[in-house]
């Protein structure tokens, strides 16, 4: 793809810079890794990382609370724990539609 368009923008002079020595020890040029970013916002339609005004939880040094805390959505409730200790069915089926209806007795 060719490169036809200048882009002009006002960034932190120091953030610039560490930014140029990371993309450089990756072998990759400012210009690289801003084609990059913008490759990902169209391949995702967005924004490629999640945006969260929360602050970064160190996991390498966080309480199980906190974790627990961050985490409440994503922890498993006590339904879906006994669904997942429940051992599993060993039963065969020849077609879908046997598992249907094995599905609805």
């Amino acid at each position: 793809m060719s490169k036809t368009a200048l882009l002009r923008a006002r960034v932190n002079a120091k953030r610039k810079m560490s930014a140029e020595a990371i993309l450089d020890k990756l072998g990759l040029s400012l210009g690289d890794g801003i084609n990059i970013f913008f490759s990902q916002i169209c391949i995702h339609q967005g924004i490629p990382f999640s945006l969260t005004t929360r602050p970064h939880l160190d996991l390498s040094n966080a309480t199980i609370e906190e974790i627990e805390e961050r985490y409440a959505d994503r922890i498993l409730n006590h339904t879906t724990r006994r669904a997942l200790q429940e051992k599993p069915s060993k039963k065969k089926f020849k077609s879908s539609s046997e598992v249907l209806k094995s599905l609805k007795s």
